[in-house]
Order: C-alpha cells, then sequence, then structure tokens
C-alpha cells in the first residue's frame, strides 16, 4: 500500500454534515397537525430514511437519484399507514422537506478552518439538488461538490471512491473519507483512502445507536475534534 500525506477531505454529506432526522421529522409533525393524525413523527422521519438509503445504496444498472429515492419512500409510507395524502402533501414530504435540512452544530466553523489546510469536498449520496440547495442554505463552501449522480456510481461501491481520487488527480491514500458510517468508511479502505469516523449520538433521534464497524485512522465525537487530531 502507498502511504501518502492526506492532501483532501471528502466529506459524507446526508448524515454525517446535515441533520436530516429532525427535519424529515419536523415535515411529518406539520403533515401530523394539518390532518390530526395520531402517528409518531420520528418513526416516520427514521423509516423515510432507511427507505430511501437502502435504494439508493443498493443500485445495479438502472441508477436512480436521492430526490426519487425519497419519492419512492414517502409514497410507501403513504400507502403502509393508509395515510390518504395527496400529491402536494408527497411533493413536500420527498422533494421539499430534503432539501431545506439544517447542519449539525459543531460543523460550520471547523470546516472552515480544515478548508485552509485540505481541499474539502462533498462527495455524497444525495443527489446534485439536494447538496446544492442545502449547501447554500447552511452556507457551506465546498471547493468541490461530487455527488454520486455525476459520478454515475454509488457509494459503497469501490469504484466510486477510486472514480472521486481520479477526478481529484490524487491517490486514494491522499484522500481522507469522513463520515459518520462504516459502510462508507469500510468501502473508502477498500480504496485505500484515509478513514475518519465522526459519532452523530443524534442522528437517529433518540434510536440512534452509534456502531463503529472497523478499523479507522480516527474516530472522534465532533468536528472541532477531528479538526484538532488532523493540524
Amino acid at each position: 500500500m502507498i502511504n501518502k500525506k492526506v492532501k483532501a477531505l471528502t466529506f459524507d454529506t446526508g448524515g454525517t454534515i446535515l441533520d436530516w432526522h429532525t427535519g424529515f421529522r419536523n415535515g411529518f409533525e406539520k403533515i401530523k397537525i394539518k390532518y390530526n393524525f395520531s402517528y409518531n413523527s420520528a418513526d416516520l422521519a427514521n423509516l423515510m430514511r432507511r427507505k430511501s438509503l437502502e435504494i439508493v445504496t443498493n443500485q445495479k444498472d438502472r441508477l436512480v437519484n436521492f430526490d426519487y429515492a425519497h419519492k419512492i419512500a414517502v409514497e410507501e409510507i403513504n400507502k403502509q399507514f393508509s395515510l390518504g395524502l395527496n400529491e402536494e402533501d408527497l411533493f413536500v414530504l420527498g422533494y421539499e422537506v430534503p432539501s431545506k435540512l439544517k447542519t449539525w452544530n459543531d460543523f460550520i466553523d471547523p470546516f472552515n478552518e480544515l478548508k485552509k489546510k485540505f481541499l474539502c469536498v462533498s462527495f455524497t449520496l444525495l443527489s446534485n439538488r439536494l447538496v446544492f440547495l442545502n449547501s447554500k442554505n447552511n452556507h457551506i463552501n465546498w471547493d468541490l461538490i461530487l455527488s454520486c449522480e455525476t459520478l454515475e456510481t454509488y457509494k459503497p461501491n469501490v469504484e466510486a471512491y477510486l472514480k472521486t481520487a481520479k477526478l481529484l488527480q490524487l491517490h486514494p491514500s491522499e484522500c481522507g473519507m469522513v463520515a459518520c458510517h462504516s459502510f462508507d468508511l469500510n468501502a473508502a479502505k477498500k480504496a485505500e483512502f484515509k478513514t475518519y469516523f465522526i459519532k452523530r449520538v443524534d442522528e437517529w433521534g433518540k434510536d440512534t445507536k452509534i456502531n463503529v464497524d472497523g478499523k479507522y485512522d480516527r474516530v472522534v465525537s465532533s468536528f472541532d475534534e477531528l479538526k484538532d487530531e488532523l493540524y
């Protein structure tokens, strides 16, 4: 294995940087109030996430983006729980809500410091639309955005990581994958990326269970800690 100094940090964006759970939960809560439903909004938020993530991470020949995966997820939830939501409700939940997420509070200041030392790239399962809208809304100024939609190869396919390194004109060992998901980091490690695990204790709300399922170069509890480790 070639071991080189890390020059680029590639960031998972959907859960590591963006708090999807709160955004999805609030979306379902508004629908709940609108129709006087009795469901648990946090549970449906997590179900939407599980269903859509399963779609985008298990693709074969016909690729779909995360917008389409969200659409399918909310349609399935609507049917599964016999909610009777109309097209406007489904559009809001599946298309508008995921484009208006907030970052975790510990992210932006350490990120701006890391940019002074590293090329910082959003290497994300999110669609181009979702990553640029959420980045704009949260004032995240990436050096580059590489959505799997653009790569036409979706994580955790090792080829996605190799394509990313190639586009950056770097050896994979010069790239560091930053993520809160072991499936992402384990695939990155196979591609010879450095691996940095961020613990997101609230990613799934009260259902969050931290699973560090691998040996990584760093395991940290916040972006402040990551910045301190890498400087």
